[in-house]
């Protein structure tokens, strides 16, 4: 994995040129800075050399009172240094701007870049990959950990230059009048960066532990409120409310430490600043009263630390947004860095039927693959044909159709299409051939129109309502205008929400049905359906199954025992296989099961 600085070459590189300039205007901005601080020192001192007596005096020669000829001189004297002032004020003001706007900009930039690439990540990650890690923790990432990279990448470098160009420009500006003024001046900065650099050791391990607490507070909140009717059923509030009371107890020390630290920190820094005007104070007074300086060089003295100080004062908020910026880049890294899986940018079509086959197939789950794995699997399912898979839960049915379409990654063994390796396939055209229907109907919060159109490429998404509303007839769905007053522009909820279970079924189904492939796979897709609509939805499927394949794993042995060929799962392997009639008629799991469900009239 990159460490940080590689990270950041990456995003930071393309944009060099605005950072370049951004650093030039940022010591622009110190330079007229100097410059004013030396104009005003010209016009203190050229109006200090003015020797203005009371009122009606005048010195022998003159012919008027010398008050009323310093007056003319002192406007004529320092008007000049207004003007040229008020210039390098206005000059400074759009240089400013123009520097922030040259530095902010890359740091949107890069963080809309790492954004997508993120999210893009995400997408093509192995099914197995989440297991590791919980969905709040992942979108902590994506919010707070792409803001402090964002902070680091704008504020952060600004600053960075700023204090080093105001320090570089303010020192050398002191040195040029008293080197040994300047010297005392810079111990106690000097004192304030050391501070600043232990401090920064110190912290760097907090302020990590700070985004991993978040990242799990986020998680716990996001589990909680997607599971909030179950807390209300078993009345779990205040044991829920104290949970997150404990996550949020803990984050609130871990802050409050790196709080402690940070106030400690603020005021040292502030206070070497009233150490550094003292000495100015002190050393420069002496010898204005010796006559060795001017008032004017007082002014520039106060002037220079009063330009070191704020950044210098901002050291403190620099810290914070590196020191969190790091461990957020650290944390990003495990995510963009590592290996995405098989993926392809290029949307794949569906071609003619294929001939699936599937030869000593291996797929594990855990890190010793000792909790469960998929052992020894072969079939061959060829075009027209219909495959079912069949066990008890927990046997590998799911896993195994996860790993045909590719979602985890296989052990060993090989999964060909026509003779060809899935693995020499592009992943979109290898999943062109196959539509999927999950046991899990997941719908998106939006219409339903676009709930189906989800399973068609962007090309074919003006699709008419006469093929939407036939694929939904063919799941067993009508659209009822009581429910559905808008009818397929009607919105579903979040997560389809404002439906039944088997009505997200029945429409997640229908999706299936709408991409044109060569093999759909349904997997326990009649769980929650009557059996009316149960016996309409395998009517549909069988007349389609004359021109299409199918994979169908379900635990209503009604769904396939029309299937030409059925697989009875146990333990990640298959312990039986054959069609309805062999397998009925042989003591084992489906025996027992058909029985069963026989005896109930579920078939």
């Amino acid at each position: 994995m990159k460490g940080p600085l590689a990270f950041s070459k990456t995003y930071m590189l393309p944009f060099l040129p605005w950072y370049l300039a951004g650093f030039l205007l940022v010591m622009g901005t110190q330079a007229t800075m100097v410059a004013i601080i030396d104009e005003t020192r010209a016009a203190i001192d050229a109006h200090a050399d003015l020797v203005v007596l009371p009122r009606g005096e005048s010195r022998p020669g003159d012919e008027g009172p010398v008050s009323q000829k310093s007056e003319g001189l002192s406007k004529e004297t320092v008007l000049p240094y207004v003007k040229h002032i008020a210039l390098l004020g206005l000059f400074l003001f759009f240089v400013r701007i123009l520097s922030r706007y040259l530095i902010f900009t890359p740091g949107r930039m890069i963080e809309f870049r790492i954004r997508n690439r993120f999210f893009h990540t995400l997408l093509h990650k192995p099914r197995n990959f989440f297991r590791g890690f919980e969905t709040g923790d992942l979108i902590s990432r994506a919010s707070n950990d792409i803001g402090f990279i964002r902070a680091a990448y704008g504020y952060g470098v600004l600053q960075v230059v700023n204090v080093f160009s105001a320090f570089g420009f303010g020192i050398w500006a002191m040195w040029r009048m008293d080197p040994v003024t300047t010297l005392w001046i810079g111990l106690p900065m000097f004192s304030t960066l050391v501070l600043v650099q232990m401090s920064i050791r110190f912290l760097f391990n907090y302020w990590r532990l700070a985004n991993e607490q978040l990242g799990e507070m986020s998680s716990f909140c996001l589990a909680s409120f997607q599971g909030v009717s179950a807390l209300k059923g078993y009345h779990a509030e205040p044991r829920f409310s104290s949970m997150f009371e404990q996550h949020s107890s803990t984050y609130l020390k871990t802050n409050l430490l790196i709080t402690s630290v940070r106030s400690f920190i603020m005021p040292m820094v502030n206070f070497s600043g009233h150490i550094a005007t003292f000495i100015v104070l002190w050393i420069i007074g002496s010898k204005i009263i010796e006559g060795d300086h001017t008032i004017g060089q007082v002014s520039a003295y106060m002037g220079y630390i009063a330009m070191v100080m704020p950044p210098l004062l901002s050291l403190g908020w620099m810290l914070n947004v590196f020191n969190r910026a790091v461990p957020a880049i650290e944390r990003l890294q495990e995510i963009i860095e590592s290996d995405p899986g098989p993926v392809s940018l290029t949307a794949g079509e569906a071609s003619q039927p294929r001939r699936l086959a599937v030869k000593n197939l291996e797929l594990g789950f855990s890190a010793s693959d000792t909790q469960f794995h998929l052992r020894d699997i072969s079939f061959a399912l060829e075009p027209g044909r219909s495959l079912g898979i069949v066990g008890e839960v927990g046997s590998g049915k799911t896993a195994l159709i996860e790993a045909i379409l590719r979602f985890n990654l296989i052990k060993s063994g090989s999964i060909t299409l026509d003779q060809t390796s899935a693995e020499d396939l592009p992943l979109a055209v290898y999943r062109a051939n196959f539509s999927f229907a999950s046991q899990r109907a997941f719908l998106f919060s939006t219409s339903l129109r676009n709930n189906l159109l989800l399973a068609l490429p962007e090309a074919s998404q003006n699709l008419g309502d006469e093929a939407l509303v036939e694929a939904l007839s063919l799941a067993g769905f009508t659209l009822d205008p009581a429910q559905f007053p808008k009818g397929l522009d009607t919105e579903v909820g979040e997560k389809g929400i404002m439906l039944s279970g088997g009505q997200r079924q029945r429409i997640a189904l229908a999706r299936c049905f709408l991409k044109p492939a060569s093999i759909y796979i349904l997997d326990d897709v009649l769980s929650a359906v009557d059996h009316d609509t149960e016996r309409l939805i395998l009517r549909n499927l069988k007349s389609m199954a004359k021109t299409n394949s199918y994979i169908i794993v379900s635990h209503r042995l009604s769904a396939v025992q029309w299937c030409d060929e059925i697989l009875v799962l146990d333990e990640g392997r298959v312990v039986a296989r054959g069609d309805h009639e062999t397998l009925v008629n042989q003591a084992g799991y489906y025996q027992t099961s058909y029985q069963f469900q026989n005896s109930k009239g579920d078939l």
